[in-house]
């Protein structure tokens, strides 16, 4: 069988076609071509894609081959159809044309902006974009709900997702590892909203030093925690870069160990040559084939991983996950949603509670979360829209009450940011024993 993918990288390569990057153009201004004109190339080229590409063909438009015989159907539209495209405006015309019916419509430009991390659509009214942590408000619009609707079909078919009237909310990885939720009416009186969040892979723990995410001298101690098997959980709130962080500290992980992640939607993008993926699924229309985080959580215990990764724990895996943590699988990591390293311990007992049949108590939760976990890092989104880490603590001793059951756990601050720069507050650090041994000190 032809392989369309070797065949475009090696035209790219040779200069028989250009790369998707080369060929993007921010068109909308450069287009000179009277709209009847461009509505009745739109519906021809819309009507060779539909006979003449596959769903391989649209899974993966920016292929080169595929955008090639795109480029050449739009050429022969327009050349069949009489419509006079000067050479100038021509690429122009096609890159719209391929927004509109292969690519991302009005978002196309911005999703391959490799500074934009966020695209925010609230339906017709805006389109907002984050910047270099500022927030910016796009000139285009969407100029339908069916033209979002498109699009929103077009990102989620390779996924095997769903997004209708039965089922107006869905959460997806695009093919990219962005995260895309969306919502449709009846979940919205708008109409529809997207949100698309992109995590860029160039951003590696030096690109975070120089960013002031953190320093060189916390980059260390985190180095050390991987290499002496902590079990970490990474914190924080919506948007504060969980997910960055846990690739860069699993980066750390030796090459000579498996990793396994556990996702839902896959977001991580592991550089690391023995990486195992598995992805929670919903049931189908038909309400079979779904497939929980517990379960595959519970799967990876059989798998003969040396770490288990958790994306994001937000319910009842957190469970399996802490078992995980504390029967032979060291240095495994997870992230939760949390107002500060504190409250992720009283979240995490939430979630344990949220397992179905789960009656176990409080106390015997808390008992399980000091024995599994050993350090928390908690970041933020800060007021500038910077993206850092605020502390870092590891759990200390558990909190008696007077009838011997754990009310609390205490924590030990290790690292607190303070005035831009991080400062080490820790008088006592427990695990002291185990960082010298892969050559770290505080002192």
């Amino acid at each position: 069988m032809l392989d369309k993918t070797l065949v475009g990288s090696l035209a790219v390569r040779d200069g028989l076609l250009q790369d998707m990057e080369e060929v993007q153009v921010q068109s909308s201004d450069k287009m000179k071509i009277a709209s009847e004109d461009f509505d009745r190339l739109f519906h021809y080229a819309q009507e060779a894609v539909s006979q003449q590409f596959s769903f391989e063909d649209t899974a993966n438009p920016r292929n080169p081959v595929v955008r090639n015989r795109f480029n050449n159907i739009v050429a022969y539209a327009a050349q069949k159809l009489g419509i006079e495209i000067a050479d100038d405006d021509m690429p122009g015309v096609i890159q719209q044309l391929f927004d509109e019916i292969l690519g991302y419509g009005p978002l196309e430009k911005y999703f391959f902006d490799p500074e934009v991390t966020d695209i925010i659509v609230n339906g017709l009214s805006s389109i907002r974009y984050m910047k270099a942590g500022i927030r910016h408000l796009a000139e285009e619009k969407f100029e339908s709900v069916e033209q979002a609707y498109n699009l929103l079909q077009r990102m989620i078919a390779p996924t095997g997702r769903r997004l209708d009237v039965a089922n107006p909310r869905v959460n997806a990885r695009l093919f990219d590892g962005s995260r895309l939720i969306a919502h449709i009416d009846p979940a919205t009186p708008d109409g529809f909203l997207i949100t698309i969040r992109r995590f860029r892979q160039d951003i590696d723990m030096s690109a975070l030093i120089k960013s002031g995410a953190t320093s060189r001298e916390v980059a260390e101690f985190l180095r050390a925690a991987i290499l002496a098997k902590m079990n970490l959980v990474v914190a924080g709130g919506t948007s504060s870069g969980k997910t960055t962080w846990l690739n860069n500290l699993a980066s750390y992980i030796p090459h000579s160990e498996s990793i396994i992640t556990i996702e839902d939607p896959a977001e991580l993008q592991l550089q690391h040559p023995d990486v195992r993926r598995l992805e929670a699924r919903p049931a189908n229309v038909q309400g079979k084939g779904e497939i929980t985080m517990d379960e595959l959580v519970q799967d990876s215990l059989r798998m003969t991983p040396n770490r288990i990764i958790v994306g994001e724990c937000r319910g009842g895996e957190a469970f399996t996950m802490l078992q995980a943590m504390n029967t032979g699988h060291p240095g495994s990591m997870t992230t939760v949603h949390s107002n500060s390293a504190k409250d992720a311990i009283s979240r995490i007992v939430s979630m344990v509670l949220m397992r179905k049949d789960m009656n176990m108590p409080n106390d015997a939760i808390l008992d399980l979360i000091f024995s599994a976990v050993d350090m928390i890092v908690y970041v933020v989104r800060d007021y500038t829209g910077l993206r850092r880490i605020d502390h870092i603590v590891e759990l200390k001793d558990v909190v008696k009450a007077s009838d011997g059951r754990t009310h609390d756990i205490e924590l030990n601050l290790l690292w607190q940011y303070e005035d831009g720069t991080w400062n080490w507050k820790a008088e006592e650090f427990l695990r002291g024993k185990a960082f010298a041994k892969v050559g770290w000190s505080p002192y």
